[in-house]
C-alpha cells in the first residue's frame, strides 16, 4: 500500500495515508514523499471529502472503518489494491504471473528483457529486489507486468489477488498447495488457478509450465478460443564448468545465472516477451546480462 501510495505520488496524482499507526521507517518513508503529514495520518473520518476520486483499502480494513464508512456515504469509489491496479491499467495491456513458485523471478527476467530493448512498460512486484528502483511504477505505459499474489487483498472477499487483474496474458509457474486459514484443502487451492484460466478473455493468452500436471490440467478448461502455449525448462549445456543455453538453432549462450529453476524461468521468460514482439534473438541478447534475484 506505501508503494502503492509513493508511485501514485509520483505519477503526479495527489495522495494520503491513513492507518492504525505506522511503523517508525515506513512512517519515515511516507513523510518523504508527501504521503502523511505529522499530525494527519490516523483513520478519521475527517480525511474523506467529496473530493476524493477513490479510496484505496489494504487487506485487513473492515468494512466499519470511519474512513470507509463515509466515503460510501458519499459515494466514493472504495476498492482493494489489486481491484485499483485494475482500474489505473484498464488501456492497458495486463500480463499478470501467478503460481506457487518462481514469480519473482519470471517477472523480473521480463522486465529485464524489456528494459533491455527499451520497451515502455508498468510493472507491480511483491517485494523490492535489488536493482529494482521501486515496488511499483506507473505510467500509462502500453503494457503492465504483475506479480499476482495468491492471498486476499479484502478482508470482506477472499477472491486472490490475482484474479482481480483481468488479465490479458496469463502464466501459471506451478501449482503447490501449502495448507492456511484461506485455503484449507488442496482442491479449493487449485480451483483459484482454475478460476484464472477461465478468466482468460477470448482471443487471450495462457502460459503454463507443461511439467506441472496440475498447471497442465487447468490451462486447458474450457478455453478453445484461447491460445494455449506450454513451456518446459529451457534446454542448457555445461560449457568450461558455467552453464549455458542452448537455443533451438544449437546456439549457445552464456549466463550469469544457473540451475533447474532458473531455467525454468527463462523458459516462461521467453514465451511472455514473444506475445510483446520480443524475438528468440533479442530475448538472448537481454538474457545474458540477467544476473538474477537478490
Amino acid at each position: 500500500m506505501a508503494s502503492l501510495a509513493i508511485a501514485l505520488k509520483q505519477a503526479g496524482y495527489t495522495v494520503t495515508g491513513s492507518d492504525v499507526e505506522f511503523a517508525p521507517e515506513l512512517r519515515s518513508k511516507l513523510l518523504t514523499n508527501n504521503v502523511i503529514t505529522d499530525d494527519n495520518n490516523k483513520w478519521s473520518e475527517e480525511n474523506i471529502d467529496s473530493g476524493l476520486d477513490a479510496v484505496v483499502t489494504g487487506p485487513f480494513v473492515k468494512s466499519d472503518n470511519p474512513e470507509i464508512k463515509k466515503a460510501l456515504r458519499l459515494a466514493i469509489p472504495v476498492y482493494s489494491f489489486s481491484d485499483f491496479i485494475y482500474q489505473l491499467s484498464t488501456d492497458q495491456q495486463r500480463i499478470v504471473i501467478a503460481g506457487s513458485t518462481g514469480k519473482a523471478s519470471i517477472v523480473l527476467m521480463i522486465m529485464h528483457v524489456l528494459k533491455f530493448h527499451k520497451r515502455q512498460f508498468d510493472y507491480v512486484l511483491n517485494s523490492s529486489p535489488n536493482k529494482v528502483s521501486a515496488q511499483i511504477h506507473i505510467s500509462g505505459a502500453p503494457l503492465i507486468i504483475i506479480e499476482g499474489q495468491d492471498v486476499m487483498d479484502s478482508i470482506n472477499d477472499k477472491k486472490p489477488a490475482f484474479l482481480r487483474y483481468h488479465h490479458h496474458i496469463g502464466l501459471i509457474s506451478g501449482i503447490e498447495w501449502q495448507k492456511s486459514d484461506i485455503y484449507p484443502t488442496k482442491e479449493e487451492y487449485i480451483r483459484q488457478f482454475e478460476h484464472f484460466a477461465e478468466a482468460t478473455p477470448k482471443g487471450g493468452i495462457m502460459i503454463y509450465f507443461e511439467l506441472d500436471p496440475v498447471a497442465a490440467v487447468l490451462s486447458k478448461v474450457n478455453k478453445t478460443e484461447v491460445l494455449l502455449v506450454p513451456y518446459k525448462t529451457h534446454a542448457s549445456d555445461i560449457v568450461e564448468g558455467h552453464e549455458v543455453l542452448v537455443s533451438s538453432e544449437k546456439k549457445k549462450i552464456t549466463l550469469k545465472i544457473s540451475g533447474k529453476h532458473n531455467l525454468q524461468s527463462i523458459s516462461a521468460a521467453k514465451e511472455v516477451v514473444k506475445k510483446t514482439g520480443i524475438t528468440s534473438e533479442m530475448f538472448y541478447q537481454a538474457i545474458s546480462s540477467f544476473e538474477g534475484v537478490a
